[in-house]
């Protein structure tokens, strides 16, 4: 019976561990769909400017012309984004992934989307830089509509990021909670 007693902690750490498992992975799941959400939006976005953009892009004249264009290259570069990291999000497992690597996934995306969010502010800021330079040359129409479309786009994924990054943060408190303390 004695021999049996040395085994007591590891089977405490195991039901510690265990504990943990049943707790990561709910909040994996919730990140990965949180995720997927995001990525399917950003997808849509880009299929419906893609496909609206390329019908006006016939008929367009002037700076429209150039905004449609804007579009068109703009979202190609979202619908390939989104599907890239569609795929590796689906791709993982969430049920199998350690705690450590919860925690490195968490801090990864959080990382790439305060990134994104300073991106977009750069792509409004220069969307509104090529606007306001439109006043001052004679062929005001390419920079115009470049500007009016990279504002559009910067606007959006600033508020998609945006909402992202809060809903990221909104639920890191239940992974940092399992973390023990040393």
């Amino acid at each position: 019976m004695i021999k049996y007693l040395c085994l007591l902690p590891l089977f405490l750490l195991s039901f510690t561990a265990s504990a943990q498992t049943t707790a990561l992975s709910p909040f994996n799941q919730q990140q990965a769909n949180t995720l997927q959400v995001g990525m399917l939006l950003l997808g849509g976005w880009a299929v419906l400017n893609i496909l609206l953009s390329s019908f006006k892009l016939t008929k367009a004249t002037r700076n429209r012309k150039y905004f449609y264009q804007m579009n068109l290259y703009w979202n190609i570069v979202n619908l390939i984004i989104a599907t890239v990291a569609l795929y590796s999000i689906i791709s993982k497992d969430q049920a199998t992934l350690t705690l450590a690597t919860s925690v490195e996934l968490h801090s990864w995306y959080k990382k790439v989307l305060y990134l994104n969010v300073g991106l977009d502010v750069a792509y409004i800021i220069l969307g509104v830089y090529l606007k306001e330079r439109s006043r001052n040359t004679p062929k005001y129409e390419k920079p115009l509509g470049w500007g009016q479309s990279i504002v559009l786009q910067g606007v959006f994924l600033f508020l998609l990021d945006l909402v992202l990054v809060i809903l990221l943060e909104s639920g890191a408190g239940q992974l940092f909670r399992l973390i023990p303390n040393l």
